[in-house]
């Protein structure tokens, strides 16, 4: 029976809406008017309209879907919500076509609005430059645009996004006047985005009541940022042209919490702490740079969440954070995107992800480390499949006492090797834990008691204790006694341990009795 014909028209759209996402080929839809006798009129008047020249077998044929599908709209005299359009251009007569549906559709308005538009490579047609008319939709709540030109009467005519909350610019050029402008117009703005943009070296934004967050790419020169929005929480700053980090001011910015900085920043130490002197607020750091000198020095008491990505050896670094949570560190940014997915959060926590061999020197380093009057109480190695273990047992020799924490994390990556020994014994030999945790996410693997690894893990963690006294039990991490003893270590906003193949193993005070 044809159910979707008796729906009303707003909650068949609704349907509609799962059918037309941003990879879905017009064909798709046309298909599915099997299903009811009115899709078409369904179709014709949906509010979401996503253009994407990838999904159409030839270029002809998408320009003239586009250019009938915005006409019948506009001459409906319907208001699109969502409309998309992303497509490379390689004739005058394409870029007219895009103009006119542009047009049609910013008469009637929008709310989300999404231009895609760039010249191909073989093109000799000036650039698409954006009609006046947008700068007049009044209800425009999200717009994004990359690879276009501004409007040309930017600067001149009244700018009326008075409803736009979300801001994002890629390969635009743009000055520092039309920077100040938009900002300006733009009362609601709570998010701007700005990837690639030329045409600026400062990135000012000045009595914004509304901003919270504020992302920059750039792969051109920036001097200088300084943005006054006293609700700004978040900024990154991703820097590729190899000068290090502009000059920041956020001094009415005291709800910033986090700053994540990505390039080749500082010929020295004193530059980077020149970055760091006027965010005294934020909680959340993370600095990726390839760029290395002498040592890296922080402090900070509001800090919490620290994340590393750089060349430095745990040697160099130095830092006084006496609130910190979470410090992160790596040498590969692949570990840095991925890191907070990997591995339980647990409190005054370090998580290393260890790139390349391990050896005793690296071991040596990070029981150094540890002695630096950091705090931690928990730590996380993470193994990956490339990981290569050198002459580990070199350790013994190093008269070092095992630091002391509540409970080390080691997760691999792949299946059970004959490595691994050499490996548990030698962070065995740096720390000295209450607990002990062995994950895996390789699809075939399953730590179980009679494995080599877990009766390997056991004895070195026994022949740590006094055996007469101590006990260790070997239970699940999901097991409500491993529930208690984490309990203390994890975050103050709450969360749970991850379910992934994993055995724990937990010191407790007793005598464990044989037959």
């Amino acid at each position: 029976m044809d159910r979707i014909s008796e729906l009303p028209e707003y909650i068949a759209h609704h349907i509609l809406s799962f059918c037309n996402t941003s990879d879905a080929p017009p064909a798709e839809l046309v298909r599915m008017s099997v299903l009811s006798k009115t899709w078409f009129h369904l179709t014709a008047s949906f509010p979401i309209l996503n253009f994407k020249i990838d999904n159409f077998r030839s270029r002809d044929s998408f320009f003239k879907y586009v250019e009938y599908t915005t006409s019948r709209f506009y001459h409906q005299d319907l208001t699109a919500y969502r409309f998309r359009i992303k497509a490379t251009l390689e004739a005058p007569a394409e870029l007219d076509i895009v103009n006119r549906c542009l047009e049609l559709l910013l008469k009637k308005g929008v709310t989300k609005l999404v231009i895609d538009i760039t010249n191909s490579s073989e093109s000799v047609i000036p650039k698409y430059r954006l009609p006046n008319i947008l700068l007049s939709v009044s209800v425009l709540k999200y717009l994004t645009i990359r690879g276009c030109d501004l409007p040309s009467s930017l600067l001149v005519d009244a700018l009326k996004f008075k409803s736009l909350i979300y801001l994002e610019l890629e390969h635009v050029y743009m000055d520092e006047e039309a920077i100040k402008y938009l900002t300006a117009s733009c009362p609601l703005l709570q998010v701007l985005r700005v990837f690639y943009c030329h045409g600026f070296k400062r990135f000012c934004v000045y009595g914004h009541q509304n901003l919270q967050s504020v992302t920059i790419y750039s792969d051109s020169l920036l001097e200088k940022i300084d943005i006054e929005a006293p609700k700004l929480c978040r900024l990154v700053v991703l820097d590729y042209h190899r000068r290090g980090p502009p000059q920041i001011t956020l001094a009415s910015c005291k709800k910033l919490r986090t700053v994540a900085y990505c390039g080749y920043p500082l010929a020295n130490s004193n530059g980077f702490t020149d970055f760091l002197s006027n965010l005294q607020f934020i909680k959340k750091l993370v600095l990726v740079t390839k760029y290395k000198y002498n040592n890296l020095k922080l402090s900070s008491n509001s800090l919490r969440t620290l994340v590393l990505n750089l060349e430095f050896d745990l040697e160099e670094i130095e830092f006084s954070t006496p609130n910190l949570d979470l410090f992160i560190y790596s040498c590969d940014p692949w570990y840095i995107r991925h890191a907070t997915s990997h591995l339980p959060h647990l409190k005054a926590c370090m998580r290393c992800y260890p790139d390349g061999s391990i050896d005793t020197l690296w071991f040596q380093r990070l029981r150094i480390f540890l002695d630096k009057k950091n705090g931690f109480k928990a730590l996380n190695l993470y193994i990956n499949t490339k990981q290569k273990f050198i002459v580990l047992e070199n350790l013994k020799a190093i008269e070092l006492p095992p630091y002391e924490l509540e409970h080390i994390e080691l997760h691999f990556e792949h299946e059970e090797s004959s490595d691994y020994a050499a490996f548990v014994d030698a962070v065995l030999w740096c720390c000295r834990p209450r607990s002990l945790s062995l994950r895996s996410s390789f699809s075939l693997t399953d730590f179980e008691e009679q494995s080599d690894l877990v009766k390997y893990t056991y004895r070195k963690l026994l022949e740590q204790e006094d055996q007469s006294r101590t006990i260790v039990q070997i239970v699940s991490p999901s097991s409500s006694k491993a529930r208690k003893q984490f309990w203390g270590l994890m975050p103050l906003l709450g969360g749970s341990l991850r379910e992934e193949k994993a055995i724990s193993f937990i010191k407790e005070e007793g005598t464990l009795f044989m037959n």
